[in-house]
C-alpha cells in the first residue's frame, strides 16, 4: 500500500486542473494591464493608482520599466490568438516590429 495517498483538497489547497486554471486567469489579468499600458489607453502609473485605490496587485507580464523584451510580445501575441482577440494581435505585431525591426513572426490574423 502506497502512504502517499494526500489528497490536496483535504488540506485545502488547490486541485492541479484548479491551479491551472487559476494560472491563466492571472496571466489574462497580466496580459489586460500590459495591452492597456502598451496600447496607450493608460499609462503605468493610472494603472497603478486605479488597481490601489481598488485594493488590488498590478500584474504585469514584463518589467514596466524596461519594456516588453521580443518573446514577451511574442507570449501575448499567443494568447490573444488563443482568445481570438486578433485586433490586438495585429497591434502587438506593430509594437513588436518596431521595438524588435529584425523580428519576422509569421502569424496570420
Amino acid at each position: 500500500m502506497w502512504e502517499d495517498n494526500y489528497n490536496e483538497e483535504e488540506e485545502g489547497g488547490l486541485t492541479e486542473i484548479e491551479q491551472r486554471r487559476m494560472d491563466y486567469i492571472v496571466l489574462g489579468v497580466a496580459y489586460n494591464n500590459a495591452w492597456l499600458v502598451l496600447s496607450n489607453q493608460i499609462t503605468f502609473d493610472q494603472l497603478m493608482d486605479k488597481q490601489f485605490k481598488e485594493g488590488e496587485q498590478v500584474l504585469m507580464p514584463f518589467d514596466p520599466e524596461s519594456g516588453p523584451k521580443q518573446s514577451e510580445l511574442e507570449n501575448m501575441i499567443a494568447y490573444y490568438i488563443e482568445t481570438e482577440e486578433y485586433e490586438k494581435c495585429g497591434e502587438l505585431k506593430k509594437i513588436l516590429n518596431d521595438k524588435y525591426p529584425s523580428t519576422i513572426l509569421d502569424v496570420h490574423y
